[in-house]
């Protein structure tokens, strides 16, 4: 087993995380400070990622503004819109949001602040949070939510949807209103 130091560790994740930004085309902030034990964030303007496995586009994630810490593999993301992948390849969850988080180790995405959403049957939602883990592939949120279906409005103390299967289930204090005809 090779011995890294912690600070060649940070800067040669920051020089992974450089190329990478460079091979796709975006625009990076970076400091002039000296390295330091704990690196500064890498700042890049108008990021993509693309979580794929195998031929399938699972996730398609676009961010204004994306701050990568590379310590945590976390990047903090500002108006983003994200499209998650059904195993098909379509789309089945369409979400924009002001801000969120996602891990760059594991997929698992945070959305945060006017969280506003397609599901891949047509039916909208907002809200003011979602969580989606990778691993289960359940999108989730326990805050109160409105999802519009038609001339359908549900609302409810969060939901649970399952991206892979485009299967929705409302939970706690669920209400419909109809509108008349």
């Amino acid at each position: 087993m090779k011995f890294v130091p912690e600070r060649a560790r940070a800067t040669v994740m920051s020089a992974r995380l450089l190329v990478a930004a460079c091979v796709c085309g975006l625009s990076i902030v970076a400091s002039s400070a000296p390295a330091r034990a704990t690196e500064p964030p890498l700042l890049i303007r108008g990021m993509t990622f693309v979580s794929t496995q195998g031929a399938l586009t699972e996730i398609v994630l676009e961010a204004e503004n994306a701050r990568i810490d590379a310590d945590s593999d976390i990047a903090g993301l500002d108006r983003v819109h994200a499209r998650l992948s059904a195993p098909d390849g379509s789309v089945s969850l369409d979400l924009t949001c002001n801000e969120g988080e996602f891990d760059l180790r594991t997929s698992h995405f945070v959305a945060k602040g006017d969280v506003r959403g397609l599901l891949a049957d047509g039916r909208s939602f907002r809200g003011p949070w979602l969580r989606f883990d990778h691993d289960t592939g359940i999108a989730f949120t326990d805050a109160p939510v409105e999802i519009t279906d038609g001339s359908r409005t549900f609302r409810g103390g969060g939901f649970r949807y399952h991206v892979r299967e485009g299967r929705l289930r409302l939970t706690s204090g669920a209400s419909v209103e109809e509108e008349a005809p």
